[in-house]
């Protein structure tokens, strides 16, 4: 986590300031979609069903209260 910090701008930092109710594993979902990966990689990196993984972004969109037309892996690129 700390070297995800250093090479991406304090991105967990800056997610946990801006959001504190998130879980350890919504913030391991937030840097995989910063990382761009396929909700596929994803479900095979946290060890879930693909099922999961979608059940864990709409989760996710909604702790950051996200619309459904902004893309989740874009926010999570662009989040400063």
């Amino acid at each position: 986590q700390s070297n995800f910090d250093r090479i991406h701008e304090n991105f967990f930092r800056n997610l946990h300031t801006r959001y504190p109710e998130l879980t350890s594993n919504d913030l391991r979902l937030c840097a995989y979609l910063r990382l761009n990966l396929s909700s596929k990689d994803i479900a095979n990196l946290m060890n879930i069903s693909l099922k999961g993984v979608e059940a864990g972004r709409y989760r996710l969109r909604k702790k950051l209260n996200i619309s459904a037309e902004k893309n989740l892996n874009e926010f999570m690129i662009e989040l400063k």
